[in-house]
């Protein structure tokens, strides 16, 4: 009986060790860095965002000392910027900018925002130390952007609108409409991608705070209209209604459409030079140019240009069968106007000269065409009716 019971206690002390061998090992766990406690704590990136702004401290940053439970070290970082810094809480975006890059150079452009490099960078850093001391941010810095009230309004954005550039946004948009959910919408759309000092672009956000739509389908009217004023610089959305807009924007698609369908290709085109001819005295001087086209993009382009249907010719074009011609001019220098279309059969017959719409040309430009046609050997033969 004895030796049974010393087996007994060897196999549970056994036990014991195992299921301590194994609870020490689980306890040696990775406690990782410390915590940031104090001022100096703190990585070199973070200090190097304090150098230059020092200066602009209210309190000391070597008394700062944490206050709140969060272990990140950027929740830390803000915290840090509250006590030596701010008098005034101010927007949760403000606060961000001294921890996220702002890429807006503030120039008035219709295309997207390029990149910018850091030295050339807006420092959003000085907008959050003038809200946080109680300046003025419309006299110091935004009233070249942002009316008074959407600089209110900027300074007013919910915390869940996180990035500055978001923030712009919202506050252009805010400032036409009471409903914050629409001009939180629209601070979540492309208009982020482009400059907030673009007077085209602040147009559009105003229009869509007066006009609300789901945030897939302005998006998709704002590639529309990055395209339409770019056709277009005098485009304008003044006394434009949405409806009118969605209109134009679907034909835009069916455009698309089309070009998928027609554009693409080149071809070798008929053996003659563009040419240039220059008409009138020299205070009413006249250019026409002649110029081929040779590619299915360009083919598409005219057609929708002049609203006919010469983009139907690629086959033609591609098999030699015609040659496609361009004839614009300049008149007076500098303004540059639509001329005709000219299509050139195979045995050199000028068969079809239309201009927008398939309008007849007029007799300036039939005299400049047969002048052409003589010069290169080619014959008029267009039916004009």
């Amino acid at each position: 009986m004895g030796k049974k019971l010393k087996l007994r206690e060897a196999r549970r002390r056994d036990i014991d060790r195992a299921v301590c061998a194994v609870l020490e090992a689980h306890s040696k766990r990775d406690v990782g860095p410390r915590a940031v406690e104090r001022y100096d704590h703190f990585a070199e990136v973070y200090h190097n965002k304090i150098k230059a702004l020092r200066g602009y401290a209210l309190r000391a940053p070597e008394d700062w000392r944490c206050r709140i439970k969060s272990r990140s070290e950027e929740r830390r970082f803000i915290d840090f910027l509250r006590f030596s810094f701010a008098r005034y809480r101010v927007a949760a975006h403000l606060e961000n900018a001294w921890l996220d890059e702002f890429t807006d150079d503030l120039i008035d452009r219709i295309g997207e925002l390029p990149y910018t490099p850091a030295a050339n960078r807006v420092d959003l850093r000085r907008w959050y130390l003038v809200a946080a001391q109680g300046g003025s941010l419309y006299k110091q810095h935004t009233s070249h952007y942002l009316t008074k009230l959407e600089t209110h309004h900027f300074l007013a954005a919910p915390d869940d609108v996180m990035s500055s550039q978001q923030a712009l946004w919202y506050a252009v948009a805010r400032g036409q409409t009471e409903r914050v959910e629409i001009a939180r919408r629209i601070g979540q759309s492309q208009l982020v991608g482009h400059s907030i000092a673009s007077t085209w672009w602040k147009e559009v956000a105003r229009f869509f705070a007066r006009n609300p739509v789901p945030l897939h389908e302005m998006n998709d009217l704002i590639d529309y209209l990055r395209v339409a004023k770019t056709e277009n610089a005098e485009m304008s959305l003044k006394g434009r209604s949405l409806q009118a807009l969605q209109r134009r924007r679907e034909e835009w698609h069916r455009a698309l459409r089309k070009h998928n369908a027609i554009g693409g290709g080149s071809w070798a085109g008929r053996p003659i030079p563009d040419v240039d001819y220059e008409a009138g005295s020299e205070k009413k001087k006249a250019v026409w140019r002649f110029r081929q086209i040779k590619t299915g993009n360009e083919l598409f382009r005219e057609g929708q240009r002049m609203h006919h249907c010469v983009a139907s010719y690629k086959h033609l074009c591609l098999n030699d069968q015609v040659s496609i011609w361009s004839l614009t001019s300049e008149f007076p220098l500098g303004q540059f106007n639509r001329g005709v279309t000219i299509e050139v059969r195979k045995d050199g017959a000028i068969v079809q000269c239309r201009g927008f719409a398939n309008r007849l040309p007029y007799g300036n430009e039939v005299a400049v065409v047969k002048r052409w046609a003589n010069e290169y050997g080619l014959r008029w033969a267009a039916i004009e009716r």
